[in-house]
């Protein structure tokens, strides 16, 4: 699959100063989050943030793994597995 986001890994970077919290990759900054009425939740977000690479890489090499048949909490899961990768390769819903 080819992938147009930034390659990872990203990491959460701290603040800048300001009212960002920054996501950057090796080659700059992927996102800023906004802080709003301190500083908790939205660390939490750019943790997020910064794994989503990973995230996808580890389900993406998953995939080949899913077995011929499975139950329907099974299937469901690998359901879930493959509206995630679209969701982040921009082929579902945003």
């Amino acid at each position: 699959m080819k992938h147009t986001h930034t390659p990872g890994p990203w990491a959460d970077t701290g603040h800048d100063g300001k009212d960002n919290l920054i996501v950057e990759s090796e080659t700059g900054s992927v996102c800023a989050v906004w802080r709003v009425n301190g500083y908790g939740c939205q660390v939490a977000d750019t943790r997020l943030i910064s794994a989503a690479p990973d995230l996808l890489e580890a389900l993406q090499m998953l995939m080949p793994q899913e077995p011929r048949e499975a139950d329907s909490y099974d299937r469901a899961m690998w359901e879930n597995a493959r509206a995630a990768i679209a969701k982040a390769m921009g082929k579902g819903e945003a």
